[in-house]
């Protein structure tokens, strides 16, 4: 397959959907881009990955995901705001504390509305909502932030890693990600916060094309 053909697969993180991805995919029109979707938001869930050779590529949850994954068929992996782990354990103090994701299930419960609009303002957006809640499977989501971890999947070998992450990200500070990419991942850091596909479009695009021409057959 040769790279102008290989597909660009997108997985969004927790409260969003495949919306953030807009932006970057307006500037590649010339690639195939499938957008995965975890239902947060949407009628119907699509989290089907290919079956042919694709570059992956996550925001959040989606990058912790999309490692926990570990595909077959991935090529290279792109992480944007991404983790190899979130919640903290013994081995991990770094992480965030289970019970405010516990507290955050219980929220959605009575108001998930409220919920994830807080949330979203707290990741530094405003922007309305794509689309009426779906609590059940936004709970879902935050058990995987607290149970997933990917660590022992990092592996240069296995695929090529490019991850972008922003100074001052509320959600998952700097701390957080170089801890959980400790075991094989370089970092690139910009001036910004949890949203690097909304905020700085050119620096998750040029990270995108360095993956691109790594992963050169």
């Amino acid at each position: 397959m040769t790279q102008s053909g290989i597909s660009l697969v997108f997985a969004h993180g927790w409260a969003f959907g495949p919306e953030i991805w807009t932006p970057i995919q307006r500037e590649l029109r010339d690639r195939t881009c499938i957008n995965l979707d975890f239902g947060y938001f949407s009628e119907k869930r699509h989290v089907e990955l290919p079956d042919r050779p694709f570059i992956a590529i996550g925001h959040s949850l989606g990058a912790l995901w999309l490692l926990e994954q570990a595909p077959e068929q991935c090529r290279g992996m792109v992480l944007f705001n991404g983790f190899a782990r979130f919640a903290a354990a013994a081995d991990f103090p770094e992480g965030v504390a289970p019970r405010i994701l516990t507290r955050m299930m219980r929220a959605l419960k009575s108001t998930p509305h409220a919920t994830v609009e807080d949330f979203r303002r707290r990741a530094g957006t405003d922007l309305p909502l794509p689309g009426t809640p779906r609590p059940e499977r936004l709970a879902a989501g935050l058990q995987q932030l607290q149970e997933l971890d990917a660590r022992q999947v990092i592996c240069p070998a296995r695929f090529a890693l490019c991850c972008l992450a922003g100074t001052h990200d509320p959600i998952a500070p700097p701390a957080l990600i170089r801890g959980s990419l400790a075991r094989g991942a370089s970092i690139d850091w910009v001036e910004g916060g949890h949203l690097l596909p909304l905020t700085h479009v050119p620096a998750c695009l040029h990270t995108i094309d360095r993956m691109m021409k790594r992963t050169l057959p």
